[in-house]
């Protein structure tokens, strides 16, 4: 039986999607998905209406959605006007880049063993990724890997989004 992100998501625990908490594997196979955004991000002009026309892979959609509910209820979610559909797929989107961003940490955070601050689930889709406090994490980033990238908008332009 192949491995599915959807039943996953019916069948554990929604904490267990957040970044810390996921197992090596699943990290590394979201880890994939992430990078997939990273390179449209880095891709993109970094002006703010270029970034949310990213196209988001549906795993990463069905996991940012599962986090939404649980946290807002389905009821949160009224489609009988397309303003609040077209404001909950604003918040989805915007929960999508944190919540990609917030992986990437993770991974720098397990490779680097530098400590950060770990999102919650009460504000993993909504915290600005760069309030959190990973300083020494964006710095250990910017000195073994991005060397050569200091034109990419991941941790360097003003604009673009970055890793914290």
């Amino acid at each position: 039986m192949a491995f599915s992100i959807k039943n996953e998501l019916e069948t554990t625990d929604i904490t267990n999607f957040l970044p810390q908490a996921l197992a090596p594997k699943l990290l590394a196979y979201i880890g994939l998905k992430v990078n997939d955004f990273l390179d449209q991000v880095a891709l993109s002009d970094s002006t703010s209406e270029k970034i949310h026309n990213i196209q988001f892979d549906p795993e990463i959609l069905d996991i940012v959605t599962k986090i939404y509910i649980t946290r807002n209820g389905d009821h949160d979610i009224d489609t009988s006007n397309i303003n609040n559909i077209i404001k909950f797929q604003k918040k989805i989107s915007q929960g999508a880049i944190n919540y990609c961003l917030a992986v990437y940490r993770e991974t720098i955070g397990r490779d680097s063993g530098i400590e950060y601050e770990k999102p919650k689930l009460e504000n993993i889709l909504t915290k600005k990724p760069e309030s959190y406090d990973c300083n020494k994490l964006f710095e250990y980033h910017k000195k073994n890997k991005c060397n050569s990238c200091s034109s990419s908008p991941i941790g360097s332009s003003p604009g673009g989004p970055r890793i914290c």
